[in-house]
């Protein structure tokens, strides 16, 4: 067998991995288990075998869980069972909007009665993201008018923070929080093709926010700094937060290959081997969640966990910078993060993936869903591989 022969069967041999996980586990799980039947949306409390073991609803996961059943129909197989999720989910997150100034509750009962609101933009953002992928399944012109809403408030709250905030504080340190960030360019990037008025401008002004984040001189991607673009003190300033500094690495590679900038996009794929680096547990094996630039012990008491979400956005840009470079390291980093993520995480009794690990990588959270995780680090990262590796095998 030629060396091209056999790379070929390497890759078709990851794809039909990813797609067994993906159809036969992740998405199965959630039609089984998530679909409120009764009140509308999705159930977000989900024991280990589906169970729900609470009501309460998340706009954010209600959002995610929307955008799966809606790119499901969009890129895979316009099913109608699936546009009818999608359906469900857009109508229940009607029950989420506040009074003011475009906000979303982050947290209502089953039935849609308000309990909680959030000081920051990501509930609104992610909601913003989801309409927007509903919009393109729909094709409706009213869908497409309620996301350019969502999407036009959302990216000012997030530019304004001190509009969410309870209390602005003199002493604070105005800064810049990349998972607001990375967040807001990803809705951008899903609203794509609807053709939003004024979208390039806006998406170029959050890439340049996105920028700010990566720090050449440290060889690192950084979660705070300043909104003038410089390292802050403490530290919140040396944080790196191994999932977002890869994801925002992948993005400004992405970006940087658009505009043929070809310096910005070796700087983004030095970014990314850094943070793949940085975080990787060498004696154990997966990314650690957060750790400091410096070597102190990180000030998060849940630093050395393995969280599935992580991973996913590993999967995703180990392949995107393999697809863009064919360069044989990018296949070892994806196929040593993939080897190890559809090793540990994917619960092969009930279907989906644990929500997380301790430091040895034994499961330390069973619930498939709840206020902290919900189908999109599976859903959305294997999809992803799936389309690309379908391009390369």
């Amino acid at each position: 067998m030629t060396s091209d022969a056999a790379l070929r069967v390497t890759l078709q041999g990851w794809r039909d991995r990813i797609r067994t996980e993906l159809f036969d586990s992740v998405v199965p799980f959630w039609e089984r288990h998530s679909l409120d039947r009764e009140h509308g949306g999705y159930l977000d409390y989900l024991d280990r075998d589906g169970s729900p073991f609470d009501t309460k609803k998340h706009a954010w996961l209600q959002a995610q869980e929307l955008w799966l059943w809606s790119r499901l129909h969009n890129e895979v197989d316009a099913r109608e069972h699936w546009l009818a999720a999608a359906n469900s989910g857009a109508k229940f997150l009607a029950h989420f909007a506040a009074k003011s100034e475009g906000r979303v509750f982050s947290v209502v009962t089953r039935d849609g009665r308000p309990v909680a609101i959030d000081n920051d933009a990501r509930s609104e953002l992610t909601v913003a993201r989801g309409l927007c992928e509903w919009a393109i399944a729909t094709g409706d012109a009213a869908a497409r008018e309620r996301a350019r809403r969502a999407v036009d408030s959302a990216l000012t709250l997030a530019a304004e923070p001190e509009r969410v905030a309870a209390v602005v504080l003199g002493g604070a340190t105005p800064s810049s929080d990349l998972a607001t960030v990375v967040l807001a360019v990803d809705v951008l990037q899903t609203s794509r093709p609807l053709k939003f008025e004024g979208a390039d401008a806006r998406l170029a002004l959050w890439f340049e926010r996105l920028g700010l984040h990566l720090r050449p001189e440290l060889d690192l991607v950084l979660d705070q700094v300043g909104l003038d673009g410089r390292v802050l003190d403490g530290p919140e300033g040396r944080v790196v937060c191994a999932g977002r500094a890869i994801s925002a690495a992948r993005m400004l590679f992405e970006h940087a290959q658009v505009g043929a900038d070809e310096r910005s996009g070796q700087q983004a794929l030095a970014a990314l081997e850094s943070a793949l680096d940085f975080g990787w547990d060498s004696d154990d094996g997966g990314l650690y969640l957060f750790l400091d630039r410096d070597g102190y012990s990180p000030v998060q008491i849940e630093w050395s966990r393995k969280v599935a979400w992580v991973h996913g956005e590993a999967l995703q840009a180990t392949l995107t910078a393999y697809a863009a470079t064919g360069a044989p390291r990018w296949l070892e980093r994806f196929e040593r993060v993939a080897d190890f993520t559809l090793g540990h995480f994917p619960d092969t009794e009930h279907g989906e993936w644990f929500a997380c690990l301790d430091r040895h990588n034994r499961v330390i959270q069973r619930f498939k869903s709840g206020p902290r995780k919900g189908c999109f680090a599976a859903g959305r990262s294997l999809l992803r591989c799936d389309a690309m590796l379908a391009g390369l095998s």
